[in-house]
């Protein structure tokens, strides 16, 4: 997923230096680049709010 054309964020996986899965997370904004590494604990947290935030945004329409 990668919306950095219209500076946003990308989302990519790796593999640390153990083997294990990971993600990394980059925000683009108008003062720099940022970046996360996430486990997929972390990244199954972040959807979980995601999904949690959209469902109170869907029902206050």
């Amino acid at each position: 997923m990668s919306w950095m054309d219209d500076g946003g964020f990308s989302l990519d996986t790796f593999s640390s230096t153990d083997g294990r899965p990971m993600a990394r997370m980059s925000f683009r904004t108008s003062t720099g680049q940022y970046y996360f590494n996430l486990t997929k604990t972390e990244v199954q947290r972040i959807r979980r709010e995601c999904n949690r935030i959209l469902k109170e945004m869907e029902a206050s329409k």
